[in-house]
């Protein structure tokens, strides 16, 4: 089919990978963002090979690579801060500020003709191609791409959704600086990713720049004392006794406007699309981050959308096609990491075999990182790693 002009909302990593790959082939593109900058929730990505990927098809992945850190191994703790497992990082060993990459996308997509436009709210999105701004004012769009999020009201607006899976659990995400020893510790020691769980708490950190820590902190929903913001360090050293200092540190310099508890989510859509619109990312496959595949799929997704609307006669046929080829391992991964995000609920014998069991059983560990060590559509089969 033609090129044509498509309006996407949202200008996530999905919204932003859309409008990259559309306007590479030769769709012109508005991307409409609700907020007044690219200033989101500050947090860490893992640059998966997946990811690596499409930053190489894009030709930003060094520049991607460049603003975090390589993270050399990661080390399993139980509550006293003892080690269950450390391993080498074999894959996925860069940890990224998630600014960064937002940023890097953004300036790719101007560079490939997209017009980003900012407090610019879409409140609806219709079959025939049409959206709404906050405003009331209309556009027409041969295709609208839908990434506005796990909340998307247009994804509701639509009917689409066949079931929303609320978790038991979720977490917060913060960055918060590095002391001097710390950083001088990479060269002595080598950087690390440090996982550990207690009861039904769950907290990990890493560098993702030289100078930034980040940290998860991850409780049930019931467990109000965990799940407060700010956090509470008292309640959090009762679980984890030897990293009071570092729950402190994330009271006290974490940007908490900027941050916030969420209660995990699984959501899946009867189909992808309706007449003209697309969705993608959480608005269409939201999935828990225990795996850390919610950007790469929104990604791998936006990018093969291109490519069927590419080789496709039809934009029904393209919509056709793209679902047919991507939804299998999004909902793949979107089962193995409610899998592993059972570990939180194991008794405390268990969840030292849990642990262990990806080192130990490798076709639980090929289940676990299957959409990692994808090739996705569009890109080529010998590319980076990450």
């Amino acid at each position: 089919m033609r090129p044509g002009h498509a309006e996407i909302v949202g200008a996530g990593f999905g919204g932003l990978v859309a409008a990259i790959s559309l306007a590479e082939r030769g769709w012109s593109v508005r991307v409409h963002e609700r907020r007044d900058t690219l200033r989101g929730e500050g947090y860490g990505i893992a640059i998966h090979n997946n990811m690596a990927h499409v930053f190489s098809a894009f030709g930003i992945l060094e520049r991607v690579l460049a603003g975090g850190m390589r993270i050399n191994r990661r080390d399993s703790l139980d509550a006293r801060g003892n080690i269950v497992m450390s391993r080498e990082t074999e894959r996925s060993s860069y940890r990224i500020d998630r600014q960064h990459i937002v940023s890097l996308l953004a300036d790719r997509a101007r560079e490939a003709g997209a017009d980003i436009r900012f407090n610019s709210q879409v409140r609806e999105a219709t079959p025939d191609g049409s959206i709404t701004l906050q405003d009331g004012r209309q556009r027409r769009a041969d295709l609208v791409v839908v990434a506005d999020g796990i909340n998307s009201s247009i994804r509701e607006s639509l009917g689409l959704a066949k079931q929303r899976v609320w978790g038991k659990d979720g977490a917060v995400r913060v960055t918060i600086p590095r002391l001097p020893a710390e950083i001088a510790a990479d060269d002595r020691d080598g950087t690390v990713m440090v996982e550990a769980w207690a009861d039904r708490r769950r907290v990990l950190y890493c560098p993702v720049t030289k100078a930034e820590f980040y940290v998860l902190l991850g409780c049930t929903a019931s467990d109000a004392a965990a799940r407060a913001t700010p956090i509470d360090p008292v309640a959090w050293t009762q679980s984890f006794p030897t990293m009071r200092d570092l729950f402190v540190r994330v009271r006290e310099q974490a940007d908490w406007p900027q941050a916030r508890w969420d209660q995990f989510q699984t959501i899946r859509l009867r189909r992808w699309s309706a007449g003209r619109v697309a969705l993608l990312g959480d608005a269409a496959h939201a999935m828990p981050p225990y795996l850390a595949q919610g950007a790469g799929h929104a990604m791998m997704n936006a990018l093969g959308l291109a490519v069927a609307l590419q080789e496709a006669p039809s934009l029904e046929s393209a919509l056709g096609r793209w679902e047919w080829r991507e939804r299998p391992l999004t909902e793949h991964t979107q089962r193995w990491t409610r899998i592993y995000s059972a570990t939180m609920f194991l008794p405390k014998a268990l969840k030292k075999i849990s642990i262990r069991v990806e080192q130990q059983i490798p076709w639980v560990a090929a289940q676990y990182v299957r959409a990692a060590n994808h090739v996705p559509t569009g890109c080529v089969g010998a590319g980076p790693t990450a």
